[in-house]
């Protein structure tokens, strides 16, 4: 609507661009069958939201008005506003919500009043056949046509929407598909299944949404992006005005010149960003699996580790877990439902800037919620979500969870208020699949709580073997066909691996970390998204954790002469080491210091201390109750010392005011170093710490 204005206001100044009338194509991808068990086809899903915002005014009217005022509730995946600066020309028109959808309606639906949708399907033989015309009103111009295969399957499944649709035909009607790019076609919208990718091209294309297409069909969807990037240009020069020398273009003309592209279940952003990126059109086949293998080394002595004894079953031998009331451990740490549209975003440089930084609001379910819910169903939810994780020990009591729902001590919902508000029957249905949500994460942690506190009574030590579950044989690499460069360095990284020459190795994103005193080698970090790595990269935080003890073992040979020193990798839930009485926390790495006979096992977290909840947060408290652990395991062996800490890429200024006031020293006893303030002392301090040699730290400290 936004590019259809502005071309219609500044004609005159526009004109000597070829900027052609803009026109949204919208393609699906099925007609007439049934995706994800959903009762419509991906083009009546299309028809019917077209339906719904001209005749549900009131509710568009509100949709325009957060869109113009910039709160649209639809973020990326960093939180940001999608929308932010998008409307800018729409805001200068000093538009609302009731204005816009009223002209709306004259300039985009080619109608004065909002009526039914008219889905009128051309029958004529020849050129019209297979097209379908779409009204607003029985006797308005045609706003838009659909041009599929099977008109016929498509009009009988829109007469099963009589409230939204009103179907009919046309026996004698000339082809509105072939008119689309001439000057006096009245037709704004296009709608198809794929055909679009078959020969049909058109300077008209200025947005473009893609429905359940993009998984596999990679080579098309980059045809179909090549319907939205023509541009004529000055003197049919094909760029755009900001590439034209010399020549001073109109305000606001960089909105009709982007290409906007969504898709609703649709894979394609890394397809299209490549295409923009590239100078030729790369082939989207099959990403290509390369497995790098790994060197493990355990060292010269038998190492300690901590797990479940074996033949401990918590569903055979524990207490049957009753799903019951929030205990002050859930309370600490609530669960976080973000409802907010996670919506990849790709904004051109030249198009829409960067999104704002958007403020979320919070929500929750209340009696009145409750009252439209249907309990009977989450019930029978939670028993199918109980069943496929085969927790048959594990008892729900129907009568508690509308008393959960309404209890915010556990949870806290990110959702845009007006989502909250009860507006159709429509809202009720998004209500149920939120309480459905929010409590099957509440029955998993619930349960995994309820299991971790009986499994810390039957904890031992144990000598550390190659089939620990923290040990890896290699890491799986998922790369795009088309880069062949990131492959042959991969290639030349398994050949050192193999030569046994091994040494850090960098290259576009990708970090292999050669640390010998890690039990495998090497660790993976990953800053790229043209590669995906499984078992999970290492984070920022880990990478320069590893990086930073790698150089300090380098720098301090002398420290080693009487000491032994190996690291590990603690892998996340069902393979690593956790710990109740931290929350389930599971620290991300295992370092051991050997000296004297005895054995120092700490748990190292790098993390963020933002999310966390002062000096009295369970991961942070962890300094001190994982002694409690060491008591209760000192008769197996009293030679193992436990230690937990955390290693902060918080910066000290931004959490001060932890406790009323905290100083660095008190973290620090605490056992939380700071990794960027104290770069160059904080290993030292925690090995310090570690062995208890205030005498070793003073003597790093004045290196």
């Amino acid at each position: 609507y936004q590019q259809q204005k502005l071309l219609l206001d500044k004609r005159t100044e526009l004109h000597r661009f070829l900027i052609e009338k803009p026109l949204w194509i919208f393609v699906g991808g099925s007609v007439t069958k049934k995706p994800r068990k959903k009762d419509v086809s991906d083009v009546v899903d299309i028809l019917l939201f077209l339906a719904r915002f001209v005749k549900n005014r009131e509710e568009s009217v509100r949709y325009l008005d957060m869109l113009l005022s910039g709160r649209s509730g639809l973020h990326d995946a960093q939180g940001r506003e999608l929308f932010a600066g998008a409307f800018t020309y729409l805001g200068q028109k000093g538009l609302n919500g009731e204005s816009a959808f009223q002209d709306i309606l004259t300039t985009l639906f080619n109608a004065a009043v909002p009526g039914a949708l008219h889905v009128r399907q051309l029958k004529a033989k020849g050129e019209a056949e297979g097209e379908v015309a779409l009204h607003i009103g029985e006797n308005n111009e045609p706003f838009g046509v659909i041009n599929v295969g099977d008109a016929s399957g498509l009009c009988k499944l829109c007469e099963k929407h009589p409230d939204y649709l009103v179907v009919s035909d046309s026996e004698f009607s000339e082809s509105l598909f072939r008119r689309v790019n001439t000057p006096d076609s009245s037709i704004n919208v296009l709608i198809g299944s794929k055909k679009f990718s078959e020969g049909w091209s058109s300077w008209r294309v200025s947005t473009m949404g893609l429905m359940n297409i993009g998984k596999k069909e990679g080579s098309q969807i980059i045809q179909l992006f090549g319907r939205g990037v023509r541009l004529k240009g000055t003197d049919f020069c094909l760029k755009r005005s900001q590439r034209s020398v010399g020549l001073q273009a109109p305000e606001h003309i960089e909105k009709l010149e982007t290409l906007n592209v969504f898709g609703i279940h649709a894979d394609y952003m890394r397809q299209f960003k490549e295409y923009l990126e590239d100078e030729g059109l790369p082939a989207n086949e099959d990403q290509i699996e390369f497995v790098l293998p790994v060197v493990k080394n355990l060292g010269k002595n038998t190492l300690k580790t901590i797990r479940l004894k074996e033949g401990v079953d918590f569903k055979k031998q524990g207490p049957r877990p009753i799903l019951g009331p929030p205990d002050e451990m859930m309370k600490r740490n609530r669960i976080i439902l973000d409802w907010y549209p996670k919506i990849q975003a790709l904004a051109s440089a030249r198009g829409q800037g960067p999104p704002v930084s958007a403020v979320r609001e919070e929500g929750s379910i209340t009696e009145s919620h409750l009252a439209f819910l249907d309990l009977d169903e989450i019930y029978f939810s939670l028993e199918r979500f109980k069943s496929e994780r085969a927790w048959y020990n594990l008892s729900i009591e129907k009568q508690l969870l509308g008393n959960l729902l309404i209890d915010t001590s556990w949870y806290v919902l990110y959702i845009p208020k007006e989502e909250l508000e009860f507006r159709s029957f429509e809202q009720v249905r998004r209500w149920q699949e939120i309480a459905v949500t929010l409590l099957c994460k509440y029955c998993d942690r619930y349960y995994k709580l309820r299991k971790a506190e009986f499994e810390k009574d039957h904890l031992e030590y144990r000598s550390l073997s190659e089939d620990d579950d923290n040990f890896i044989d290699d890491y799986l690499f998922l790369i795009e066909q088309s880069r062949k460069d990131i492959v042959a360095k991969l290639e030349e990284l398994k050949t050192i691996i193999e030569n046994g020459e091994l040494r850090n190795f960098e290259f576009q994103g990708l970090t292999a970390i050669m640390f010998g005193r890690h039990l495998y080698q090497p660790l993976i970090y990953v800053s790229s998204d043209l590669i995906e790595v499984k078992p999970v990269s290492l984070n920022e935080g880990e990478h320069d954790f590893v990086f930073d003890l790698q150089k300090f073992c380098t720098e301090n040979r002398d420290f080693f002469k009487d000491k032994e020193l190996y690291l590990l990798r603690n892998m996340t839930r069902g393979r690593g080491i956790g710990f109740f009485e931290a929350g389930n926390f599971y620290p991300d790495f295992i370092l051991w210091l050997l000296v004297d006979g005895r054995q120092y096992i700490n748990f190292v977290d790098p993390k963020g201390l933002r999310n966390l909840k002062g000096p009295d947060d369970p991961k942070v408290a962890f300094y001190k109750t994982i002694k409690t652990v060491e008591a209760d395991l000192k008769e197996q062996d009293p030679s193992v010392t436990l230690n937990s800490f955390i290693i902060s890429n918080t910066r000290l200024p931004e959490v001060t005011w932890w406790n009323g006031g905290m100083t660095k020293e008190e973290f620090e006893e605490r056992h939380v170093f700071f990794q960027q303030e104290d770069k160059d002392t904080y290993i030292a301090k925690l090995l310090a710490r570690a062995l208890r040699l205030e005498n070793e730290l003073v003597s790093f400290q004045s290196r």
